[in-house]
C-alpha cells in the first residue's frame, strides 16, 4: 500500500487530536492505513500516531475505534522521544487505557516497568548490571523511575542523576511533579546527594519545608519558580500563603512560552486558582511569550486540546476580564 502523503496525514492527526470521531471513522473506512499513520503533532513537536493522541486528550471511544481497526498497541515511538502509548497512558493516569493495553498484550520493557512501579520486572531486566542505551525526551532514565529501589537500583548502574532532558526538566523535576507519590521519591534523591530546589517543593505542595527555606531567605517566596510550581500543581491554599509573603501574581514560567500564573490556570481549567491570581492583582490581558496569547485563549484552545470541561468555566470567567 502506497504511503499516506504527509499534508494528508498531518489533516488526519488534527481530526483525531480534535476529537472529531465521525471524521475519523471515514477516514479509516476510506483509507485504513491512518490507522498506524506516523505524522507532524497537531499541537507540539513530534511525530505520533492516532493512538498517541488519543490517549493523551483521554479520547476514549477514539482509542477503542482505533484499537478495533488495528491500531498497533505498542505503537511506532522513534519519533516520538520514545514514548510507547503504554508508557503514555500511565503518564497520563489514563487509567483504563493502561489497563486495556495490557489486557491486549502491550510489551513492557524497562521504561514501562518503571513507570509502573514493578519493581520485580525492573530487577529481572537489569539482573546484568547494565543500563540500556536509551534516553526518552534526551534525559535520563532516572526520570521514570516510581519507587525509592527504582531509584537506588538505577544510581548503583550509573544512571545520571541531574542530566536535563530537552526540556530542561532534570530527574527531580520530574519526580515533583508526581504530586503525593513524589514524596518519597525526591527524598530518596535527596539521600542519594541530589540538591532539591525550592520550587520542587512547590510542585508537591510541601509548605512546611518552604516555610523553613523562606523564613531562612524571604526572596524565595518571590521567585516565580516557585510561585509557578504551586500553580501549575493547583496547591491553591499554598498560592495564597505565597502571594501573602510576596510572591507576584504574575509571576512567569521560566521556559517555553514564558506563560503568566493565570495562563496555567486557564489552561488547567482550575477556576478557584484563577480567582485567586485575579484577586491578587493578576492580568488578564498579559500575554505569553510564544504565542501571544492572553490567558483567556488559553483556557479556550485547552477545551479542545486537553479535552477538559473545566477550561470552559474559566473561560466565562475571565471573557469580560479580558480586552
Amino acid at each position: 500500500m502506497p504511503q499516506l502523503p504527509e499534508n494528508v496525514v498531518a489533516a488526519w492527526l488534527l481530526r483525531v487530536g480534535e476529537g472529531d470521531l465521525d471524521r475519523v471513522r471515514q477516514a479509516i473506512a476510506a483509507a485504513p492505513a491512518f490507522v498506524n499513520a506516523v505524522g507532524p503533532h497537531p499541537f507540539w513537536g513530534g511525530r505520533p500516531q492516532a493512538l498517541h493522541l488519543a490517549i493523551e486528550g483521554g479520547r476514549r471511544e477514539l482509542f477503542d475505534l482505533l484499537l478495533e481497526n488495528g491500531a498497533d498497541i505498542n505503537g511506532t515511538n522513534d519519533g516520538y522521544d520514545l514514548w510507547s502509548p503504554l508508557m503514555l497512558a500511565i503518564n497520563r493516569d489514563r487509567t483504563e487505557m493502561r489497563d486495556e493495553l495490557l489486557r491486549r498484550g502491550a510489551r513492557v520493557g524497562l521504561l514501562e516497568a518503571l513507570m509502573l512501579a514493578d519493581d520485580a520486572r525492573v530487577e529481572e531486566m537489569l539482573r546484568d548490571g547494565q543500563l540500556p542505551d536509551i534516553a526518552p525526551n534526551g534525559g535520563s532514565l532516572l526520570a521514570f523511575a516510581r519507587t525509592p529501589f527504582a531509584i537506588d537500583r538505577l544510581i548503583a548502574l550509573g544512571a545520571d542523576t541531574t542530566k536535563l532532558d530537552r526540556w530542561g526538566s532534570a530527574p527531580i523535576d520530574a519526580m515533583s511533579r508526581h504530586g503525593a507519590s513524589g514524596q518519597p521519591l525526591v527524598r530518596r534523591l535527596i539521600e542519594h546527594g541530589v540538591e532539591a530546589k525550592p520550587q520542587e517543593y512547590a510542585r508537591l505542595g510541601d509548605r512546611e519545608t518552604l516555610e523553613k527555606l523562606i523564613d531562612a531567605d524571604p526572596s524565595i517566596a518571590q521567585q516565580d519558580a516557585v510561585m509557578m510550581g504551586a500553580v501549575d500543581f493547583g496547591h491553591h491554599a499554598l498560592v495564597e500563603w505565597l502571594l501573602s509573603r510576596g510572591a507576584s501574581p504574575n509571576a512567569r514560567a521560566e521556559a517555553q512560552s514564558q506563560h503568566t500564573a493565570l495562563h496555567s490556570a486557564a489552561w488547567n481549567g482550575d477556576l478557584r486558582m484563577a480567582e485567586i491570581l485575579i484577586g491578587a492583582g493578576a492580568d488578564p490581558n498579559a500575554r505569553d511569550g510564544q504565542y501571544n496569547g492572553a490567558p483567556l485563549g488559553w483556557a479556550e484552545t485547552s477545551i479542545t486540546i486537553s479535552n477538559n470541561p473545566k477550561c470552559a468555566e474559566v473561560v466565562e470567567y475571565l471573557r469580560p476580564l479580558t480586552t
